[in-house]
């Protein structure tokens, strides 16, 4: 297992080390056109939306979870691990998105929910547990965290006991789970589609869009090492 890991990490390392390479070799400046889409896409992020990847190990499925949450609005993604250095994303499976989502690193998950709760998030974990809640049955319109745990172990039992509930996907077959990066994307779904049904997706601006864009163009500009989410939280 740890052996398969470290190829997938250097699988990972080899393709994005690629594509920072593309990057800078095809960076400039920003024409208006592309601000524009810029603007356009922070118009609609849902800052108080965000998710949490516990001690994820393989690269795909992190990277999916990256492109899941960027496609729906994210502006933010959590890493909770403890393992030095982490696997990491696959560019090619995340598509570039995990260029355009912050990324936030925790050693501690307690740590890292207290942050959250401190910011008026409600932390929900997605997990089997006998108290967990339908998804569909969430009121994802109010600020929250997605925790997404391990592969095969889950979230972990200190992420739970501090979190403020669990989510589950319902199965109706033989398989009791799903990947960890489709559950993902099947709840994050139903976040947007309560959040366009109650008018949250309609396009707005502030101070904190503007920094965000101010820093989206200055790194396409500028282009410095630093162009991977990872390295920016």
């Amino acid at each position: 297992m740890r052996g398969r890991r470290r190829a997938l990490a250097r699988e990972a390392a080899a393709a994005q080390e690629a594509e920072d390479a593309m990057a800078r070799k095809y960076g400039g400046p920003v024409s208006e056109r592309r601000q524009a889409r810029m603007r356009s896409v922070l118009e609609r992020r849902q800052l108080d939306l965000t998710v949490v990847m516990e001690d994820l190990a393989d690269p795909h499925n992190g990277a999916a979870v990256y492109r899941s949450a960027e496609a729906f609005g994210l502006g933010r993604v959590h890493i909770v691990t403890d393992r030095a250095p982490w696997p990491g994303v696959h560019p090619a499976v995340a598509a570039s998105a995990h260029r355009w989502v912050e990324t936030k690193r925790w050693w501690d998950p307690e740590l890292c929910c207290k942050a959250l709760q401190d910011e008026g998030l409600t932390v929900l974990c997605a997990a089997l547990d006998d108290d967990a809640r339908d998804y569909r049955d969430v009121d994802w319109t109010r600020p929250t965290a997605l925790v997404l745990g391990q592969e095969k172990r889950g979230v972990s039992e200190a992420m739970k006991a501090r979190a403020d509930g669990c989510v589950v996907v319902p199965m109706v077959g033989f398989a009791q789970s799903l990947n960890v990066s489709v559950c993902g994307w099947i709840i994050l779904s139903e976040a947007l589609r309560q959040r366009r049904v109650a008018g949250l997706t309609a396009p707005r601006w502030d101070e904190d869009r503007q920094a965000l864009l101010d820093a989206w163009v200055a790194r396409e500009e500028g282009l410095p090492p630093d162009t991977e989410g990872m390295r920016t939280g």
